[in-house]
């Protein structure tokens, strides 16, 4: 804990090498944790299983990037952190703007995570 769950739309295994370094990187240094507990899940989505603003397929003009972190809670500034990092990253990595990279957080307590069947806290 914790991991990144990037959708995309299938980029080049450069890009997305790039980006994983880059991403947990920029985590790492906004959260003061390990890259050793991070990990990067990749999602790809082609034009048939994409819409925005109510345009299906490739008649949608935004073809944003959707980045979930999944962590134990941290406080505002640590977020607005790590989600300045992770877009930077993406947008360096994949060519995209800012505004087409979508950061989520999702805190998990340390009693909710369980590895190898044991509770993490």
């Amino acid at each position: 804990m914790p991991f990144i769950e990037v959708t995309d739309h299938g980029p080049s295994e450069q890009i997305r090498e790039v980006a994983s370094r880059d991403m947990t990187d920029g985590l790492c240094q906004a959260f003061d944790i390990k890259p050793e507990i991070v990990t990067v899940y990749y999602n790809s989505v082609g034009h048939y299983s994409y819409a925005h603003a109510g345009k299906y397929g490739e008649n949608a003009q935004t073809l944003r990037i959707f980045i979930k972190i999944h962590a134990f809670p941290r406080d505002g500034a640590a977020k607005a952190a790590a989600a300045r990092s992770i877009t930077d990253a993406v947008c360096s990595a994949y060519g995209s703007t800012p505004k087409d990279v979508i950061v989520y957080f999702f805190d998990t307590l340390p009693s909710d995570a369980f590895h190898a069947g044991q509770a993490a806290g």
